[in-house]
């Protein structure tokens, strides 16, 4: 269990999906920790589910690591300090990039008059190895 996280109310169902979700150990939507749960809780309703999801952003344990399918996905994090994420676009795996490695990203953007539609840049799109070799051999 993360440290510092509190259960509170329906201490079962926020149990089951931070479970879920660390056991996953790739980047998830809700819709995907949902279903996941719900094997140590069955009556877990999709609503509880993003309400998790929504406290773990604020409380700082879980980040938006951009989209998948047409939905956001997240990742449980809990690093310290300026960082971003590699998300694969196909199966989810992540990567923690430490520190900032965008600024020059950021001022090449301003040189050329645009302004980033994300400033942040939290979540990298990119493809794992795995996901990578299996498109080129057409698996």
């Amino acid at each position: 269990m993360l440290a510092g996280v509190e259960m509170g109310r329906n201490r079962r169902n926020r149990l089951a999906l931070l479970e879920a979700g660390r056991s996953m150990g790739r980047a998830f939507s809700v819709r995907e920790l949902h279903t996941a749960a719900r094997s140590g809780a069955p009556k877990l309703g999709l609503t509880t589910a993003y309400r998790a999801v929504e406290r773990w952003r604020e409380e700082g344990w879980a980040e938006e690591a951009g989209s998948r399918g047409g939905e956001a996905v997240y990742v449980l994090c809990a690093a310290q300090g300026h960082h971003h994420h590699l998300v694969c676009v196909d199966c989810g795996a992540t990567a923690l990039l430490e520190g900032c490695a965008l600024e020059p990203v950021r001022a090449a953007a301003r040189r050329a008059g645009f302004e980033l539609g994300d400033a942040a840049l939290g979540s990298l799109p990119a493809r794992c190895a795995a996901c990578a070799r299996a498109r080129a051999t057409g698996d």
